[in-house]
Parts: structure tokens; C-alpha cells; sequence
């Protein structure tokens, strides 16, 4: 087996369940600082990069990090020590051959392999155990349906999982089982990083749908607009476990819209400074809850926050 993964109740379906053939591990020791959970969406997901250039400046400490899809490869990046100059300049010059190499195959229209390269020449680390911030990597199971979640082993197979799109790319085999993209089963990762032990977390939502307007013109549209109608229905689920939700306005991007690279930065950065008032009570209560003597408190406050979350959409407050 190439990574070790765990089944993660990421599904309504799947919430509260337990697999046998799930891998322990032991709760890590809570830290400080705000866990992200950040969505799928190809080039929209570009957007994660604004969020972080805002936290880094404003010196807001990112305990944990959980990714989907393009999440997951931003996400395990920074993750692993890689400078956000890098992530930026990488990414502008990104493009779909990058991670795509067609060939006829009844699974997919293309494989992504070449993510392998990507990650090779950009991170800091290859391993899960080696990154410098706590990571989960969110892929499907196609037998199930079920999320799986993956925090220990290889990085390369466990991204590869977890873009694995369908319909474009070819699922991923690791052991004996077909993983797909995880924002199948979970467009924000935000049970993930509640899993991995964060007491706040903040949710990036960029959205699946292709960026184009009237009918489908090919099969990609299709898949992407059928996958985007059934997310809809799942973001109660992973909604209900963050403490905040940033909403970059990419609506206006399509997923190979790789040179808008500057663009979808710039929607990150901007949500992500009208929401740092937001940001700094959410530390304020990680930070406490890190002290036992403050937990109480600390939960009571989570609590209050919970009940009024708010919802940056468009750069505005969505009551």
C-alpha cells in the first residue's frame, strides 16, 4: 500500500460511522492557532493562496490544514515549508498539461501522474510525517462512496487521490481501492480538520461549477455542473463544522482558467482582510482553548460563535 488512509465521516451517510478498516492513530496534542479546510475548484482554487498571504502577514498561526483537490495540493504545499513566492510563481505559469496527460482510457480522459513532477519540484517535504503543519488529504472511495482521509505515508499518491476529478482523470488505485476526487464527498474538508484535533476552524469555499454560462458544450461541463448540483446538498454537513466561511468571488473564473492566476489570488486576499476582525476573535478562543484553565471559556465562546457564524460571500456578510 502507497499511503496509510482512514475511512473519515466526511458524508451524511457516513457521519458518526466508524470502518474496520480504519487506521488509529493517536489524537495529536491540541495546537495553537486556526485550522483551514480548503476546497476544490481547479484554477479557482488559486484563491487559497490570497487567504494565505493574508495569514502570514497579518502573523495568524495555522494549526492545522485539511485539502480537497486543488486544496489539497495549496494546502500540502504550504504545509510543507514551501514560500508563498513559490506557491505564486509556480502557479502563474501553471497549466492544464501540467497535470494532465491525455490517453484513451475507459476510466478517464486523462491521468495526473505528472502531479508527481509538480510536487517534486515544489514542496519542502514528501512525506505527511515531514510537513512542518499537521495535514489531511480528503479523497472518495468509489466502491463506497465514503470519504478517505489521509494523514500518514506518501503525499504524491494521497494529492493524486484527491484530484483525481472524475470523468476527466483516471481514479487513483492505492491497495485495493479506486479513489476519486474528495470533493465528491467533501467540497470543504472542515470534519477533517476537526478530526485532526482543531478547536477552530476556517473553511475556504471556491466552488466546482465550470465558470461558463448557458448549455454544456462538452462532457466536462457536464460532470463539473452535475458534481457542483450535488454539492449543494452536502454543505449543511460540512458547513455546520466551521467556526467561519470564506467565500472568494471567483464565480467568474472557469476551472482552466489557469491564467487568471492574479485574479483569483487577489478575490483570496480581499475576503480574507474584511474577515481578519473575525479571524483574530477565532484566535483569541484557539488560544485559549489551548490553556486548560481557559477551556470552559473557551468553549462557551465557541459555542456563542457557532450560533451567529457568520458567511463571507462575495466579500459581503451573508446573515
Amino acid at each position: 500500500m502507497k499511503g496509510r488512509f482512514h475511512r473519515a465521516p466526511e458524508s451524511a451517510q457516513s457521519l458518526g460511522r466508524r470502518s474496520s478498516l480504519d487506521v488509529a492513530h493517536p489524537q495529536p496534542a491540541a495546537r495553537a492557532g486556526i485550522a483551514l479546510a480548503l476546497g476544490g475548484g481547479f484554477a479557482r482554487g488559486f484563491a487559497h493562496i490570497g487567504v494565505l498571504q493574508v495569514l502570514e502577514e497579518n502573523r495568524i498561526p495555522i494549526s492545522h490544514i485539511a485539502g480537497t483537490s486543488v486544496g489539497s495540493i495549496l494546502g500540502a504545499a504550504y504545509a510543507s515549508g514551501a514560500p508563498l513566492e513559490r506557491l505564486i510563481e509556480t502557479c502563474s505559469k501553471l497549466r492544464v498539461r501540467d497535470i494532465a496527460r491525455w490517453h484513451v482510457s475507459r476510466l478517464g480522459l486523462a491521468s495526473n501522474q505528472c502531479l508527481g513532477q509538480l510536487i517534486e519540484r515544489v514542496f519542502e517535504s514528501r512525506q505527511f510525517e515531514d510537513l512542518r503543519i499537521p495535514l489531511s488529504v480528503v479523497a472518495t472511495d468509489l466502491a463506497c462512496g465514503e470519504a478517505v482521509v489521509f494523514t500518514h505515508g506518501p503525499l504524491v499518491e494521497a494529492i493524486r487521490a484527491s484530484c483525481a476529478f472524475p470523468g476527466l482523470f483516471e481514479p487513483v488505485q492505492i491497495g485495493t481501492r479506486y479513489l476519486a476526487d474528495g470533493g465528491l464527498v467533501a467540497p470543504v474538508p472542515t470534519v477533517a480538520a476537526r478530526n485532526m484535533g482543531a478547536s477552530t476552524v476556517i473553511g475556504v469555499s471556491v466552488g466546482v461549477q465550470d465558470g461558463y454560462r448557458g448549455a454544456p458544450t462538452n462532457i466536462f461541463q457536464v460532470v463539473s455542473r452535475a458534481v457542483s448540483a450535488a454539492q449543494k446538498h452536502q454543505a449543511e454537513v460540512w458547513e455546520r463544522h466551521a467556526d467561519l466561511v470564506l467565500r472568494p468571488d471567483v464565480q467568474g473564473l472557469a476551472w482552466d482558467d489557469f491564467h487568471r492566476t492574479a485574479e483569483a489570488i487577489a478575490a483570496g486576499a480581499a475576503v480574507a482582510r474584511r474577515a481578519l476582525p473575525r479571524i483574530r476573535k477565532l484566535l483569541e478562543v484557539a488560544e485559549a482553548a489551548s490553556s486548560p484553565e481557559a477551556f470552559v471559556a473557551a468553549q462557551m465562546e465557541s459555542w456563542r460563535a457557532k450560533a451567529w457564524r457568520e458567511e463571507f460571500s462575495h466579500g459581503e456578510v451573508a446573515q
